[in-house]
């Protein structure tokens, strides 16, 4: 499988998660990369394992644990914090990207 770098943009409350270990999974309404690619946060590496077209809705009752969130209400407060002027629209259609993190102690890259 061929790895590319890709750039996945992440805000302070993302990166905040992202420092703790607690966020897996990112929702967008574009998709950012495919399995096996690599992006670089928080001074850390991730490489995507999944990425799948799902709606609002499911992020928020399935994977807002992935996302970082400590409720499907935060999750869904985030997104609307984030897309103030459409909100949170449930049956909208986002790309999830599910990642882990990459070790790299003593690997060059």
């Amino acid at each position: 499988m061929k790895s590319t770098v890709v750039e996945i943009p992440f805000n302070e409350w993302s990166r905040e998660r992202l420092r703790r270990g607690v966020k897996r999974a990112t929702s967008r309404r574009k998709r950012y990369g495919d399995p096996g690619d690599m992006f670089r946060a928080v001074g850390r590496w991730g490489i995507l394992t999944e990425v799948r077209r799902v709606t609002l809705r499911e992020v928020r009752d399935r994977w807002w644990k992935a996302e970082g969130c400590e409720s499907p209400e935060e999750f869904e407060e985030v997104w609307a914090s984030i897309h103030p002027r459409r909100g949170f629209v449930p049956n909208q259609k986002v790309w999830i990207h599910f990642f882990e993190p990459v070790p790299t102690r003593g690997v060059r890259i």
